[in-house]
């Protein structure tokens, strides 16, 4: 631990008038000496009745230069005492539900919806200063991203990854959004503030989604993404989403929107979002202000200490009397500014700090060639992608520390690098640590299954590649056979043939027939206990190829854990004949 790890300022950036105070010294002391040099032009006897010599009253000037220097470090902020006071939250919880269909892409926003709900979306997540949120997408299905938590940082990352593209089933179910939602609240009594952002509603889904909020105590927020006019659906891979009538355009249903707040007792903000539509978004009810509990977490604040370096100062001040006026006046003019997060002056920050502040503005990689502590290290191997690196990092720090979260985070990088049987060995290990770890047990669940279903792809794959290749031997020991036939008996049909007075063409018709057969029986079955369409196998395929280089990957696979999971217990309705936008 070294020494500013002990101590901290407040308001660093004064420091640097030490420097200053410092600089003025030695011009004025220069100066002074220019003045001694007097004596080389006016006689000593004279100069004595026009320069006073007042020494012996006064202190030795580097003792003010200190002293100042102290009332410096006071007015920075320094401090060394850390005050741990309890939190008091407000009993609130905050549900976001984020459309996910491909209207999303929509570019009457620029550049594109998603991108201005994901900045607004940000901007609420500052804003909220209390109370756990969750966060919920849905498209074709409604999905939970994350649970009621305190940790908005996840939330960001997950916010990042949420894309139309990985959305299990195509669509814009609203009313299942409403359903996967409001089953996160464990109590209906408990206020719960939900902001739906959405491009899309249908008056019949007015009185589902009326009955479903009934007996909940919640406020209701509907955000409209896009405009009247609306815009083609430009997909990322730079196409635009077409039907058999042309191109699509998504317009945004403002009236649906607001019948269908004013049916819910809610209030409709277009996407623009002010801070006043956000302070009036977060607002609490009266109702629900008096019933504050005790937080979990604690408020570490740092006691400032500087009123003890201003006292030395004030005490030397007075001993100067009217030669410290410009001094007294230095001091007054002098900001006090209230306390503030420490800022600027990176000499005062170690270097996982610093690395910190490059991670708080997205810059993983130079924050990775900062920091040194081996979990931060391993992190930010993670987040730039550098799977087995990170994997590697956290089984060091595993040997040392052999944590349940470790082997977790290291069996999420060995997955994504694509060394399934490690990242279950360690899913494994963390579920040994800790039997109750929810989250290692559903990845372990997911993995198995991903590996029995690559294992069974394999098998087939090897039982056809040997049964076309014993189709292809079968046919070459015929075409040999055909070839190396005798030719008195060729004679002996031909005179047959002529005979019987047969068609030339006959013989051909003979082995067309023979050939199609061939082709008939080559052809294999089609294999009737498959539980996914063709179609869907092609699409699970691609996404398998797909995982390591997305970097949405791991929030893409839960979202198709999920999915497969309401297939097998029939939860999920596929709305046909509903556009997929």
């Amino acid at each position: 631990m070294t020494f500013f790890d002990l101590i901290y300022f407040s308001n660093p950036n004064y420091l640097i008038l030490i420097a200053f105070v410092i600089f003025l010294y030695i011009v004025k002391k220069e100066n002074r000496v220019e003045q001694n040099q007097l004596s080389s032009f006016i006689d000593a006897k004279l100069l004595r009745h026009l320069v006073s010599d007042k020494s012996g009253k006064r202190l030795p000037s580097w003792v003010g230069i200190v002293l100042v220097s102290l009332l410096i470090v006071g007015i920075a902020g320094i401090s060394w005492e850390k005050k741990v006071e309890k939190k008091y939250i407000t009993p609130m919880q905050t549900i976001l539900i984020l459309d996910q269909s491909l209207s999303m892409y929509a570019t009457d926003i620029k550049p594109n919806r998603l991108t201005r709900v994901k900045q607004k979306v940000q901007d609420l997540l500052v804003s909220i200063k209390e109370g756990n949120i969750a966060l919920t997408a849905y498209a074709g299905d409604a999905f939970v991203i994350s649970p009621f938590s305190q940790d908005k940082s996840t939330l960001k990352h997950f916010l990042l990854a949420l894309d139309p593209l990985i959305m299990p089933l195509y669509g814009s179910d609203i009313q299942q959004a409403f359903s996967t939602s409001l089953a996160l609240i464990s109590d209906p009594t408990q206020y719960t503030n939900i902001i739906l952002f959405t491009d899309d509603v249908n008056e019949s889904d007015f009185a589902n989604i009326k009955q479903q909020l009934s007996g909940y105590n919640v406020k209701l927020n509907i955000i409209g993404v896009g405009s009247n006019e609306g815009a083609n659906i430009l997909l990322p891979d730079g196409n635009t989403l077409r039907t058999s009538a042309g191109q699509v355009i998504a317009k945004l249903p403002v009236k649906e929107l607001n019948q269908l707040a004013r049916e819910l007792g809610a209030n409709y903000y277009s996407s623009d979002l002010l801070p006043s539509d956000i302070e009036a978004i977060l607002s609490t009810p009266i109702s629900n202000q008096d019933k504050a509990v005790e937080a979990k977490s604690q408020s570490v604040d740092w006691v400032d200490k500087g009123h003890w370096f201003a006292l030395p100062f004030l005490i030397w001040l007075l001993y100067q009397f009217r030669a410290g006026v410009m001094l007294a006046l230095f001091v007054a003019i002098l900001p006090f500014s209230p306390k503030a997060d420490a800022i600027g002056l990176d000499w005062f920050y170690t270097q996982d700090q610093k690395a910190q502040k490059l991670v708080d503005q997205g810059d993983w990689e130079s924050a990775q060639a900062l920091f040194e502590n081996p979990k931060w290290q391993a992190a930010s191997q993670y987040a730039l992608g550098n799977y087995d690196a990170a994997a590697e990092q956290l089984n060091l720090l595993n040997e040392q520390q052999n944590s349940a979260s470790l082997e977790y985070n290291k069996g999420n990088s060995l997955a994504l690098a694509g060394n399934l049987d490690d990242a279950i060995a360690s899913y494994k290990n963390a579920l040994k640590i800790k039997p109750e770890f929810t989250e290692a047990q559903q990845n372990l669940d997911y993995l198995e299954k991903l590996k029995q279903n690559q294992e069974k792809q394999q098998n087939e794959n090897n039982q056809q590649s040997k049964d076309e290749e014993q189709e292809s031997q079968d046919q070459d020991q015929d075409s040999q056979s055909n070839s190396q036939s005798d030719p008195s008996k060729e004679k002996d049909e031909q005179n047959k043939q002529e005979e019987e007075q047969q068609p030339e063409n006959s013989p051909d018709q003979d082995n067309k027939d023979a050939t199609t057969q061939e082709q008939q029986e080559q052809t294999p079955p089609k294999q009737e206990d498959d539980p996914l369409t063709p179609e869907e196998q092609v699409a699970l395929n691609q996404w398998m190829r797909q995982i390591q280089d997305d970097p949405g990957g791991l929030l893409k696979r839960k979202l198709w854990y999920l999915h497969q999971e309401k297939r097998a217990e029939n939860r999920y309705r596929q709305q046909d004949g509903l556009p997929i936008w």
